[in-house]
């Protein structure tokens, strides 16, 4: 046996203990589809808001807005009350699959690493984007960039991870989306 198929193995031990040691019964493929719906919907909720406040501060030509200031009042309020609420459900989503980064090899095919991309991607902006909204409340910018356009900008590239992440997972979703049986609920480690 060769150093590299020892090591190789070595670390595929490793990683399946790993598993084991997190493993927990609330980490469920169901659990994980359910915070996930809750925290695309809350996601969805920002970026409408979101999009709506751009519009009315850089409107396209042409576009005009009736002037409700309770309206804009109200969807500024929902914008900063579900953002803040993304960080519980954020984490919690994170809790149930955090098992899956321990898998061995990490990548075993292309659609994987296409799928394991896009993931990255997705909790990376997911990540950022609720900080630097929460950061904007307090009114205090330690990054060099403009608030509004790179805000803005992630909101996209978050929406749109979002949508990879749900056509890669699709099956999935589709499978957990409705409560069945007990028998169904299998570990997140199980269903990949």
């Amino acid at each position: 046996m060769s150093v590299t198929e020892r090591l190789s193995g070595v670390i595929a031990q490793r990683m399946t203990h790993a598993q084991a040691v997190l493993a927990a019964p609330a980490r469920t493929a169901r659990a994980t589809v359910v915070i996930g719906r809750l925290l695309a919907i809350a996601f969805l909720i920002c970026f409408v808001t979101g999009v709506y406040s751009h519009l009315l501060q850089e409107p396209l030509p042409g576009m005009r807005f009736p002037t409700w200031p309770d309206f804009y009042a109200f969807t500024q309020g929902l914008h900063i009350t579900v953002g803040v609420a993304i960080f519980p459900l954020l984490l919690g989503k994170l809790w149930t699959v955090y098992p899956r980064l321990f898998v061995w090899p990490p990548i075993r095919s292309l659609r994987e690493a296409v799928e394991r991309g896009s993931i990255a991607l997705l909790v990376s902006s997911a990540l950022v984007e609720p900080v630097i909204g929460l950061i904007n409340t307090y009114q205090w910018y330690p990054f060099p960039l403009p608030f509004r356009q790179t805000h803005y900008a992630l909101a996209w590239v978050l929406v749109g991870s979002i949508a990879v992440h749900i056509a890669v997972k699709l099956p999935t979703i589709a499978r957990y989306w409705r409560r069945r049986s007990r028998a169904e609920d299998r570990s997140v480690t199980d269903d990949g």
